[in-house]
């Protein structure tokens, strides 16, 4: 990531980022996406449907509730090989054997999240501009996230030491 960083940028640390900078951010993005397949901001979403419908071999009825687990299917080991692994490598190479539909993060179809672009790319600038001048480490990398889900998953301590990137 810091060399992908580094070579973009090539030590400026005041040049602000381009549109170009982001699209060569590719192993910047990989992170992100994997980091969001491990732990999602929401673990699940809803679909009703309006009319009746077959699916999966059984018939369900017009106002059926369909609750989508994709935190289950970001783990399950026939969607990601080694699922509690994190693999950045997963979404940076295109030739393993990870069912990239099975990464829900925005939804999917027709539906999916209108903010996708959006939200990827506040991600990657937070990222970039973070570490472009900063050493980030864990105080402790053995200790478990404290983390509070409800309907949105979040951190609520996560120690971390920064120093300045000379």
């Amino acid at each position: 990531m810091l060399e992908e960083i580094d070579k973009i940028f090539q030590g400026d640390k005041t040049r602000p980022i381009t549109e170009d900078d982001f699209h060569n951010l590719k192993y910047c993005e990989a992170i992100v996406k994997e980091v969001s397949r491990i732990f999602p901001v929401s673990n699940s979403f809803s679909r009703c449907i309006k009319k009746p419908d077959e699916v999966t071999g059984y018939k369900w009825p017009a106002g059926t509730d369909f609750h989508i687990n994709f935190e289950g299917a970001h783990n399950h080991p026939e969607c990601w090989d080694n699922p509690k692994i994190f693999d950045p490598d997963r979404f940076y190479n295109n030739d393993n054997n990870n069912d990239r539909s099975a990464w829900m993060v925005f939804g999917g179809g027709r539906r999916i999240c209108p903010g996708k672009n959006l939200a990827t790319i506040e991600s990657l600038l937070l990222m970039f501009s973070v570490y472009k001048n900063y050493n980030v480490e864990l105080v402790n990398e053995h200790e478990p996230l404290k983390v509070h889900t409800q309907m949105i998953s979040n951190c609520t301590e996560l120690k971390v030491r920064i120093s300045p990137r000379t």
